[in-house]
């Protein structure tokens, strides 16, 4: 049998690599079993990517609209061929950086599928073609953290050819003449921009009455008109009824309700949902939730010595939460009190303009009974913007009208995924919203507009017009 281990991580994402590290750095013997690749979802076949097929996106745009910047120049044309090679580049040299980075700590690595057989003991099944044999190792503390997997919407037609997911769609080479997104997710909205961008006819198709539901309804609406104006057709409040295929290979998207029918050539129509069948875990008693593991805020699950990060958990799929997550579960496992903060969880969407918020939105401040007052800034009139030509959008701080306590913020800005960064920490740090108006932003730059909507909290916004 195995040497006993501190911790024993089933996954080697990005929670499961945070977790590695910082259990090596408290001195622990630490052990990670991944069946894939390291990195997980986001690094191999989701955020990584999708922002470098985004940045393209971006670039391909900004060079049609280079007459305005005095420039001449042809139609760009894109190497699809180049630009895949260059994002596997990216995703190569990070993910083999991932596994050196825990090599160099220590940190023993395995490639198998792992499973608990007992509270404290995790088994290995060797991968189809490998020379390994099924081994034991006995663990102080588990760490589950095998993220999330790709799942068919529940619709009539979903497997048809050309009915794909977010993975397959971020390895096209041939981009679709007519595409359809059944999602209001910002991941499945910036493949819409990103497919609209390198010339496809693009619908989105949503059931809800706002793009990204838990966004500030301000902020998706805006996207929204951001989106229509570029010519990006949106469906609103339209459930799907089925998918069937044409004579031709199209594929005719149904919509419930009404005579309503979308006409593509590729349609993204796909799920995520956590990751934890064959693990094992409800033989050891933890509580789950449907597929997803039951935590509290130290990454405990109901079984004592056994933590779960990430997507396998129920909640938002953000990488940067399963890394967080995976900090917590490795210091309480190696006998630390560390809690996540929830409410300093930045969220966004790499779109143009970007979105970006964290805390509250307006409407549940109100339901919890806070008082609260607001501050608006539109981009329009931030010089750094005008500079950019990129002036749709809005910035808006939410403050504790008895205490100034930031309560969350919410933009929509070049920039706003940065940025947000800092409204967090300002958030972490308890600073007031004197405080975020006592901030000097640069000149010229968009940290401009963000103190500019805390002044006008206050109602002392230097650049909002005078009532």
């Amino acid at each position: 049998m195995a040497e006993m281990q501190d911790v024993v991580i089933i996954g080697g994402g990005a929670g499961g690599f945070a977790a590695a590290i910082r259990a090596a750095q408290l001195g622990g013997k630490v052990t990670v079993v991944e069946s894939t690749h390291y990195g997980g979802n986001c690094m191999n076949t989701a955020c990584i990517p999708l922002t470098f097929l985004l940045t393209v996106a971006g670039h391909v745009d900004l060079a049609r609209k280079a007459a305005r910047f005095g420039i001449q120049m042809d139609e760009p044309k894109v190497d699809m061929e180049a630009l895949h090679e260059r994002k596997d580049l990216i995703v190569d040299s990070l993910r083999l950086g991932t596994e050196q980075q825990m090599v160099d700590y220590g940190v023993t690595l395995i490639e198998g599928r792992g499973k608990l057989v007992a509270r404290d003991m995790v088994q290995v099944d060797p991968l189809p073609g490998s020379s390994l044999e099924q081994q034991r190792i006995p663990a102080r503390n588990v760490i589950v953290a095998t993220g999330s997997a790709p799942a068919q919407l529940p619709l009539e037609g979903a497997d048809l050819p050309g009915v794909f997911g977010t993975e397959e769609a971020i390895q096209l080479r041939e981009i679709p003449g007519r595409v359809a997104v059944i999602s209001s997710q910002p991941w499945d909205v910036e493949l819409a921009q990103y497919f609209h961008a390198m010339g496809s006819a693009v619908t989105l198709i949503h059931s809800g009455d706002q793009l990204l539901p838990q966004a500030d309804r301000g902020c998706a609406q805006r996207l929204a008109k951001r989106l229509h104006d570029t010519g990006i057709t949106i469906q609103r409040r339209a459930d799907v009824e089925g998918i069937r295929q044409e004579d031709d290979g199209s594929l005719k998207v149904l919509l419930a309700g009404s005579e309503r029918e979308v006409v593509v050539d590729k349609l993204l129509a796909a799920r995520r949902l956590s990751n934890s069948a064959g693990l094992g875990l409800r033989q050891v008693g933890i509580e789950m939730e449907g597929a997803s593991v039951l935590v509290d805020e130290r990454m405990a699950t109901s079984v004592p010595g056994i933590y779960a990060i990430g997507d396998v958990t129920a909640g938002a799929m953000w990488s940067h939460k399963a890394n967080s997550e995976g900090i917590v579960a490795a210091e309480n496992a190696m006998g630390l009190a560390s809690r996540m903060r929830y409410d300093i969880l930045p969220h966004c969407a790499f779109t143009r303009p970007q979105v970006a918020w964290v805390g509250l939105t307006e409407e549940e401040a109100e339901a919890q009974g806070i008082e609260y007052e607001v501050g608006k800034v539109p981009v329009a009139i931030n010089p750094y913007a005008m500079i950019l030509d990129e002036t749709a959008g809005e910035l808006k701080v939410i403050a504790c009208k008895k205490y100034g306590k930031i309560l969350g913020a919410h933009l929509v800005a070049p920039g706003a995924v940065d940025l947000i960064n800092a409204v967090a920490v300002a958030m972490l740090a308890e600073a007031t919203i004197q405080e975020l108006m006592d901030f000097i932003p640069r000149h010229p730059s968009i940290g401009e507009a963000l103190v500019d909507a805390a002044m006008d909290v206050k109602k002392r916004s230097l650049h909002m017009p005078k009532w």
